[in-house]
């Protein structure tokens, strides 16, 4: 912190709400919202809806193509819900599901992930859609009138949408099952990341070919909005594709950086010892009290302020998930995902609950830097 300044964190642990989005409504206590660029997903698949739907009329192509739209949205929500449920079942804290023109997508704190709770929760979403797919299927089977129709293109959207998100490449849900596959096997997550963002790049260059240049190949004319489809979903998994691989080199940097080497080290004092003992201790200066979570006390403190004032009274405060625990002998890993999911770029690191360390942002960018310069 700047030399003679107070500066009072007051962050909030969970991510905003989406801008512009609609919230409508929790699963299990997770807001869930509807991103406005799903209207444009809305839209092409009512448009799609409403062409198909008009060999048997006007009447029935609205009808169809409301259908439609009411069915992805609740194969994307089934989908994303899984998700948060799977991860609130395993101990994470999930922050909130959104919609989007893209499908969707589950925001939670992966602190403490471990290969198969990883491959778990990746895995609720496509259960959700398998179970709604025979559901759909099975009574569409069952019945030949429209409700039978309508029955059946539910469960083969659901289908459709679990087939492909257990692809084996990142962003997919079976990219991160072949993650966690690989990660568990050879205990690097990094690796896991490599193999699985490979690999969705793959994925990225097949849909083109389907969708593009197997038709002109075998002489075939592809429709420009199926091209376009094509194009936007291979665009879409290879951006996430490439951040996997990024995200895969940090951790291979970061798996070489040892809490202890980036942590200063830290006493916790009460709340109302004076600030003349704070500045005489040698050692960084945690403050608690019944009320707060260890907060940093400021590395200099104007003049003025008297040497008789509770160090309870000149502290940042600081996120609870902030707090990690992690002994000198760690990687940073738990540590940067705290950082990445307050936005608070101090840590403090705990052993058996006691704080012993505090992490700066500063002190890991700068060992990030020494790591890579030696490989």
């Amino acid at each position: 912190m700047p030399s003679g300044s107070r500066r009072v964190v007051g962050m909030s642990t969970s991510p905003p709400a989406p801008v512009g989005a609609l919230r409508i409504g929790r699963v299990a206590t997770v807001p869930v919202y509807l991103d406005r660029t799903w209207l444009i997903l809305g839209a092409l698949v009512a448009f799609q809806g409403y062409r198909a739907g008009l060999v048997r009329g006007s009447g029935f192509a609205v009808a169809y193509a409301a259908w439609l739209v009411v069915s992805i949205l609740v194969a994307v929500l089934g989908h994303e819900v899984g998700h948060a449920l799977a991860a609130r079942r395993l101990g994470f804290r999930v922050h909130q599901v959104v919609a989007t023109v893209w499908g969707g997508h589950t925001s939670y704190d992966a602190t403490g992930a471990t290969p198969g709770r990883t491959a778990l929760v990746a895995l609720a979403g496509p259960l959700v859609n398998a179970v709604l797919a025979v559901a759909g299927l099975s009574l569409g089977w069952s019945d030949d009138g429209d409700l039978g129709q309508f029955a059946w293109s539910f469960g083969l959207l659901n289908a459709l949408l679990a087939g492909f998100n257990l692809l084996p490449g990142l962003p997919l849900d079976g990219g991160a099952a072949l993650q966690s596959l690989i990660w568990g096997l050879t205990g690097r997550r990094d690796l896991g990341l490599a193999v699985a963002g490979w690999v969705g790049r793959l994925v990225a260059v097949g849909i083109v070919v389907w969708f593009v240049v197997w038709p002109l190949a075998t002489g075939g004319q592809p429709q420009l909005f199926d091209v376009l489809i094509g194009l936007v979903m291979a665009w879409v998994l290879w951006s996430g594709a490439t951040a996997a691989l990024r995200r895969g080199a940090v951790e291979r940097v970061l798996a070489t950086i040892r809490v202890g080497d980036v942590a200063e080290r830290a006493v916790v004092l009460p709340a109302e010892t004076p600030l003349a003992v704070a500045r005489a201790n040698p050692d960084l200066v945690l403050c608690r009290d019944e009320r707060l979570a260890p907060s940093l006390v400021l590395r200099s403190v104007p003049p003025a302020v008297p040497e008789t004032t509770p160090i309870g009274a000149l502290v940042t405060r600081l996120p609870d998930d902030n707090l990690v625990e992690a002994s000198p002998r760690d990687d940073v890993g738990a540590v940067l995902r705290a950082m990445s999911a307050t936005g608070v770029g101090v840590v403090v690191v705990t052993v058996d609950g006691e704080p012993w360390g505090l992490v700066g942002s500063q002190a890991l960018d700068a060992a990030a830097k020494r790591s890579r310069g030696r490989t």
